[in-house]
C-alpha cells in the first residue's frame, strides 16, 4: 500500500483510493499554543467517479475501493455537528454541493484540544477502524513537545447509517457482478490523473524533527499526487517534535 495514512483517520479510508487516484482532498491544520486551533477539510471528486464508487459500495459495503469514504448524499451540516458537540467543536463553514462536474464539500472546524480535532476528522471520515485513531501532543523530553497518532474511545458512527448489511463474499458474486465490478474498477482507473491529496500541519512551537517530506516554518506537509504515486515514501502517520517554549499546551498522558 503506497499510502498508508493522510490526515491519520482520513487516511485509512483513502489508502485504496489512492491506488486509483480518484480524489482530490487537502487539509490544513493549525495548532495555538494552548492546543486550540482551527482545521479544514475540502475534497472533491468527478461524478462519473462517484458513481462508480457508489455502485461498489452498493455491490460491497464493507470491502473494496470507496468502502470506507463518506457519502456526499449522507453528509449533511446538522449530522456533523450532532457527531462532534460533545468535545468541544464548532463547524464554521460548510458547503457542499457540485462545481465543474465535481462534487465537493468544503468544512471548516474550530477545536479546543486534540481530542476534538481528532473526533472532527473522525465524524467527517466516520470509517477508521485502525488502533490508532486520532492525534495527541505529548511529552518529548528536552522541553519539546511531540503531535502523534493516538487512540481515543470514539463512538462508531458508521452505525447510524449502516443498513446495507454483511457484505458478500467476492466468491459469492456471480459472472455478471463481477463483470460489473471490473468495469467500474476500470472507470476509477481512467481517473488516476485526479490523484491529488495534501495534507498541512502548523504547529505553536519551532519544529525539532518532522517525518513530512516538505517543511514550510513550523509547517509540515505532506503530498501525493498522480505523478508521485507510485515512487513517494513517505510516512503518512504525523510524527512533529517542536519545541514547548511558550507553548502552554499539557502533554497528555502516555
Amino acid at each position: 500500500m503506497i499510502i498508508r495514512r493522510l490526515a491519520l483517520l482520513a487516511l485509512a479510508a483513502l489508502a485504496t483510493l489512492a491506488l486509483t487516484g480518484c480524489v482530490q482532498m487537502h487539509s490544513e491544520t493549525t495548532i495555538d499554543k494552548n492546543g486550540s486551533g482551527t482545521a479544514t477539510i475540502t475534497m472533491s471528486m468527478s461524478k462519473a467517479v462517484s458513481d462508480a464508487l457508489k455502485q461498489m459500495q452498493e455491490m460491497d459495503p464493507e470491502g473494496g475501493p470507496g468502502g470506507d469514504m463518506p457519502a456526499f448524499d449522507d453528509l449533511d451540516r446538522g449530522t456533523l455537528e450532532g457527531r462532534v458537540k460533545e468535545y468541544g467543536v464548532k463547524i464554521t463553514r460548510f458547503e457542499k454541493g457540485e462545481k465543474d462536474g465535481r462534487e465537493t464539500i468544503d468544512i471548516a472546524y474550530e477545536f479546543k484540544d486534540m481530542k476534538g480535532l481528532s473526533a472532527a476528522m473522525g465524524a467527517f471520515m466516520s470509517g477508521d477502524d485502525s488502533e490508532d485513531n486520532g492525534l495527541g501532543i505529548f511529552d518529548a523530553g528536552d522541553g519539546n513537545l511531540v503531535l502523534r497518532p493516538t487512540s481515543y474511545d470514539f463512538p462508531d458512527w458508521d452505525d447510524e447509517a449502516d443498513d446495507a448489511g454483511e457484505a458478500d463474499d467476492p466468491t459469492d458474486l456471480d459472472p455478471q457482478d463481477m463483470q460489473q465490478q471490473m468495469a467500474l474498477m476500470g472507470t476509477l482507473m481512467g481517473a488516476v490523473s485526479e490523484l491529488d491529496i495534501s495534507m498541512k500541519i502548523t504547529v505553536p512551537g519551532d519544529i525539532v524533527s518532522t517525518n513530512a517530506p516538505g517543511q514550510e516554518g513550523r509547517t509540515s506537509i505532506w503530498a501525493v499526487n498522480a505523478g508521485n504515486m507510485m515512487s513517494v515514501d513517505q510516512d503518512m502517520a504525523p510524527q512533529i517534535v517542536f519545541s514547548g517554549k511558550g507553548v502552554k499546551i499539557e502533554p497528555q498522558a502516555e
